[in-house]
């Protein structure tokens, strides 16, 4: 069945009812499983299930938690998951093994991700000599034969990558250890490694430590969009479900987006529900270092034709930055393209049915 006839026969399956003014859906009609990190590209999600929106639009969701995007891929690879939210890196190798889509961009990780050492690392002593990179301290000889805890495949790893390419390094001057943030905070205020990856709230409490930014994501030069993602099977299968589930995302986004009291006051309980060491004041730190995307913003992303849109070319560039690194191939690539990886079916039908352009 094509996914018009899907479209189709779910609006006829679906039960309406008015009541003056108002369309009630039945919340039966629609069920997805969501794929998150209790960060901010979560947080429309969240702010769904919290207040309700989902349910009133006719959608179940059930939202599973994850520590990074390792993990969501790990949950993928069983079909645990119909779509979510995670770092470009990821959901590249998602798409590269379980031919997993983009669907959306999020929240920007530019300014997540910082790489931190202690104040007595021979990093910390030298500054200024990466040319064309004055906020990288350190020389490729401080940084070659660190040990970095790191996790990888993830938007840390892929910046990491972007910091040690500045200095004419590779992975393979390093050792990387695999470890997720919270863990790689313990375990480096613990003595271990050399260099830690960082993203917030655990990079505002590295500054509480003493410890050095090294560097970072802004510092490395490179952009890192966050993306919602789906599995083929749920495109496949679960078509509406997929479509419902980023429509109200964008929606909640444009309600919330000026509103910095509100979202701070969600994603602090998110992250105290997930078990996340935070307060306040670090909450509202987050969300105003991270503005909510906007339908409008990917719209602009998608528009053209499919394979040479603005969102082909932000992604292609990071897979070819992996390629040139030797963690990805050229068939990767081809692969990619091939497979339709970059997927505006769903921001387009959403442009349709809200009467905006895509031209």
């Amino acid at each position: 069945m094509n996914k018009t006839a899907k479209k189709v026969v779910a609006t006829i399956l679906t039960t309406v009812m008015t009541v003056g003014a108002a369309t009630v859906v039945s919340a039966d009609d629609l069920s997805i499983t969501l794929s998150h990190q209790p960060y901010s590209h979560a947080l429309p999600s969240y702010i769904g299930e919290e207040e309700g929106i989902f349910e009133e639009n006719g959608l179940n969701t059930e939202i599973l938690w994850f520590s990074s995007g390792n993990t969501q891929n790990e949950a993928l690879g069983a079909n645990e998951w119909d779509a979510g939210a995670c770092g470009t890196p990821p959901a590249i190798a998602a798409g590269i093994a379980y031919n997993a889509k983009i669907v959306g961009f999020s929240v920007d990780d530019t300014v997540s991700v910082d790489y931190w050492v202690r104040a007595d690392s021979d990093i910390a002593a030298i500054s200024g000599e990466v040319e064309g990179y004055p906020d990288i301290l350190g020389n490729a000889d401080t940084w070659k034969g660190k040990t970095i805890l790191c996790p990888t495949q993830t938007s840390a790893h892929y910046m990491l990558i972007a910091t040690l390419s500045a200095m004419g390094l590779t992975q393979n001057d390093v050792s990387i250890v695999h470890m997720d943030v919270p863990s790689a905070y313990t375990a480096f205020k613990a003595g271990q490694g050399d260099i830690v990856a960082l993203w917030d709230p655990q990079s505002y409490q590295a500054e509480e430590e003493g410890w050095v930014k090294a560097s970072s994501g802004e510092a490395s030069g490179e952009t890192m969009p966050t993306v919602l993602v789906a599995s083929e099977q749920a495109i496949e299968e679960n078509w509406d479900a997929v479509y419902a589930w980023v429509k109200n995302y964008y929606e909640i986004s444009g309600k919330y987006k000026d509103d910095i009291d509100t979202q701070s006051e969600y994603l602090l309980q998110m992250q105290l529900d997930n078990g996340i060491d935070t307060d306040e004041e670090l909450a509202r730190r987050f969300v105003e270092d991270r503005p909510l995307p906007t339908l409008e913003e990917n719209v602009e992303y998608f528009k053209g034709e499919a394979g040479n849109t603005k969102a082909d070319e932000v992604v292609n560039k990071i897979v070819q930055f992996f390629i040139d690194q030797g963690t990805y191939t050229d068939d990767d690539m081809t692969t990619l393209k091939e497979n339709g990886f970059v997927d505006g079916e769903f921001i387009r039908a959403i442009a349709e049915e809200k009467g905006i352009s895509m031209e």
